[in-house]
C-alpha cells in the first residue's frame, strides 16, 4: 500500500515538473517581442504563407532570414502556432491566442502599475504619450503654423493630465485637439483633421445584421469602404458649394462612395467665360 502511494505521489510530481517545465518554455517564448509580433499579425490577418508573415514581421532582407526563421521555429515547437502541411500557411493555434492574451493584460497591468500615460492607437499598438507626435500632426495633416501647433498642444497636453487617466485612445486625443481648435476659432484647421469613419453604433449594427446584408462580410466591407469615401467625398473634395447643393437637396450625385475613384460628373462653373 505505501509503495503505492510512493509511485501515485512521483508521478505526481513527474506530471507537475513537466507542466511546470513548460510553462517556463512559453514564458521564454513571450520574452522575445518578435516572437509576440508574429502572433498578433497570425492572429489579426492569418493564414499566412511564409513569405507573407516574414514581410509582415518586418523580416524584409536575406540578412534577416535566419533571424526570422529561429523565431517561427521556438513558435512551432511550443505549439502557439501551426503549419497547414497541404496550404503551405502558418496559423496561431488556441494556445497562441491564449498566451497573446496574457501578453496583453500582462503589458495593460503594468501600464497601470507605472503611473505613466499611455495611448492605445489605431495601429493596434500601445505608445507612451508623446505630445510632440501631436504636434507633428498638427503640422503634417492640418497645415497649421509650428507655433500654434505648440499652443494647441500645450493645451491639449494640460488637459490630459488633468483628467489623471492612464487610459488614452488616439481618437479621444484627436477630438480633444479638434475641441480646442474650435474653441479657438479655428475651424477650418479642425475640417483638415477630422476622422473619417462610422459611428461604433453603426457597425455594431451591421456586424449584428450582417446575414441581412446583401453578399454577406464582402458586401459589408463594401458598405463601411462606400461609407468613408462618401463622406471624404464629401467634407473634403467637393467645392463647398457643390458639397451644400448635394446635401440641401439640389442636385444629386448619385454613388458618392466610389465617385472619388470612378467619377461620372464633371462640374463646370458656367460663370466663368
Amino acid at each position: 500500500m505505501e509503495l503505492s502511494e510512493d509511485f501515485e505521489d512521483q508521478k505526481r510530481g513527474g506530471i507537475l515538473q513537466s507542466a511546470s517545465k513548460r510553462v517556463r518554455m512559453i514564458f521564454s517564448v513571450m520574452a522575445s517581442p518578435n516572437r509576440i509580433d508574429i502572433l498578433r499579425i497570425l492572429n489579426s490577418k492569418g493564414p499566412l504563407t511564409y513569405s507573407e508573415l516574414k514581410s509582415l514581421a518586418g523580416f524584409k532582407s536575406k540578412k534577416e532570414s535566419g533571424k526570422f526563421a529561429y523565431h517561427l521555429r521556438k513558435l512551432l515547437r511550443q505549439s502557439l502556432v501551426a503549419l497547414n502541411k497541404s496550404e503551405r500557411r502558418y496559423t496561431i493555434t488556441n494556445l497562441g491566442k491564449l498566451v497573446l492574451s496574457l501578453a496583453r493584460q500582462i503589458e495593460e497591468r503594468s501600464i497601470i502599475e507605472s503611473g505613466k500615460m499611455y495611448v492605445r492607437t489605431s495601429h493596434e499598438a500601445i505608445e507612451e504619450f508623446n505630445s510632440h507626435k501631436i504636434i507633428q500632426s498638427l503640422v503634417r495633416e492640418g497645415s497649421l503654423p509650428l507655433e500654434l501647433a505648440q499652443k494647441i498642444t500645450e493645451e491639449v497636453e494640460n488637459r490630459i493630465y488633468k483628467f489623471q487617466t492612464t487610459y488614452l485612445t488616439s481618437s479621444l486625443i484627436r477630438e480633444m485637439v479638434n475641441a480646442v481648435l474650435l474653441e479657438h476659432g479655428h475651424e477650418e484647421y479642425r475640417h483638415k483633421l477630422a476622422r473619417l469613419g462610422l459611428p461604433a453604433y453603426d457597425i455594431h449594427e451591421m456586424i449584428t445584421n450582417v446575414d441581412g446584408i446583401h453578399n454577406g462580410v464582402e458586401g459589408l466591407l463594401f458598405k463601411t469602404g462606400q461609407a468613408v469615401f462618401g463622406e471624404h467625398l464629401v467634407l473634403n473634395t467637393l467645392p463647398k458649394d457643390v458639397a451644400d447643393s448635394h446635401l440641401s437637396g439640389d442636385i444629386h450625385l448619385t454613388n458618392t462612395g466610389i465617385w472619388s475613384l470612378l467619377p461620372d460628373t464633371i462640374f463646370v462653373n458656367i460663370r466663368i467665360t
